[in-house]
């Protein structure tokens, strides 16, 4: 009798043990959607006598591995049961995030212990949905509209107020700063940037000034004739959008929006045709709906682009070519890729920066690190995460 109730208060154990390991488990994982995070930890180690320097290595991997589990973990759990006794319990626990640079703080010893204090940055992989709102620039420029032949005269003569309309509708989107160049083409700009100093036009009329972040659009409808197979006119009306950026104007996609549009029952009796052509009203505030819808998906996808800049060495100062216009924020943190640090405990070739001073165009940067060496950052590329 007192062997069964031994077995079931372990049992109890058992279970509340698995209990707190799912708590401690999600707790850890609350904040998996946050892609990096900066965190202080300190590690312990037995002083070696006569061997400082291997003392220090393990406090300083145990630093970066508890900096490791603050960046989320894995927990598990099993027991070793025979005849409904608890006899062995066993968990593992294995951070789900890896260390991608630290630096360290500080360092103190007794007579004992070494101890170290580091600052580390630690995350898994970027997402590739790293939608965030932030302030976007856009210069748009002259587009183009395109009417086939075959489509009826209101709907032609609606086609210009469209194509303007996706200029009105662009302008008043959220956190939009729109400069409307829509009288200029971007080809003519272009090749007035090549040699401006030599150029008639950028010399007359001058040059629209893109910085480094921001994005310059080309409008462009089409309205053809559907070619689907029914008793009603089909037209279809395209918009396509056609996104570049930076100042070297480089195109990164063209989005396109299709509407097909029912405006006309076929019959070879005029009447019939009359009653049931669509109200082109109704087909106006369809377009109107359709452009909007264009142009928040078209936002959207610019707000889950990452936000990249070029790093210069300018004067001792490493400097990107983005500010306070572009979205950058104080201490933000930038990955850069491709570069391997001398002497470094991390398997791994990145780097963290952050933002130190914020201008509007351009920011300063410090890396974590304080052994990486500003000369091997230069002309490299820095990704922001939010």
């Amino acid at each position: 009798m007192i062997n069964s109730i031994i077995n079931i208060i372990k049992l109890i154990k058992y279970i509340l043990s698995i209990g707190i390991l799912v708590l401690l488990s999600n707790s850890l994982l609350a904040d998996d959607n946050i892609n990096f995070r900066q965190v202080e930890t300190t590690g312990r180690a037995v002083l070696i006598s006569g061997d400082i320097e291997t003392s220090r290595k393990r406090a300083l991997e145990d630093a970066l591995y508890i900096a490791a589990l603050k960046g989320g973990a894995d927990i598990n759990g099993f027991s070793a049961i025979t005849s409904n006794t608890v006899i062995n319990d066993q968990s593992i626990v294995k951070a789900t995030n890896r260390v991608l640079d630290f630096k360290i703080l500080s360092e103190k010893q007794n007579k004992e212990f070494i101890s170290i204090k580091i600052s580390a940055v630690v995350g898994g992989k970027l997402s590739k949905n790293n939608c965030k709102n932030r302030p976007i620039n856009i210069t748009l420029f002259k587009g183009s509209y395109n009417i086939e032949s075959n489509v009826p005269s209101k709907l032609a003569r609606y086609t210009p107020i469209w194509y303007g309309g996706i200029y009105d509708v662009i302008s008043r989107l959220p956190n939009v700063k729109a400069i409307n160049h829509k009288s200029k083409s971007l080809e003519q700009i272009i090749k007035s940037t090549s040699n401006p100093a030599f150029d008639y036009n950028a010399l007359t009329n001058g040059l629209p000034i893109i910085q480094a972040g921001d994005y310059s659009l080309v409008p462009e409808l089409l309205l053809t004739e559907s070619n689907k197979q029914n008793s009603f006119s089909n037209y279809l009306l395209r918009v396509s959008l056609k996104i570049f950026k930076g100042p070297g104007i480089k195109l990164i996609a063209t989005k396109t929006y299709d509407l097909p549009i029912e405006y006309q029952y076929k019959s070879k009796f005029q009447f019939i045709n009359n009653i049931s052509t669509s109200d082109i009203q109704l087909v106006d505030q369809n377009v109107h709906d359709h452009m909007l819808l264009a142009a928040t998906k078209f936002l959207q996808d610019l707000n889950c682009r990452p936000l990249e800049g070029k790093l210069k060495v300018n004067e001792g100062s490493l400097i990107v070519d983005l500010g306070r216009k572009q979205g950058l924020k104080q201490k933000q943190i930038g990955l850069v890729k491709g570069i391997n640090i001398k002497n470094s405990m991390l398997n791994n070739s990145s780097v963290i920066v952050h933002t130190n001073k914020i201008y509007d165009n351009y920011s300063i940067l410090l890396p974590l690190n304080d052994n990486v060496k500003l000369s091997n950052l230069d002309n490299m590329i820095v990704e922001f995460v939010e």
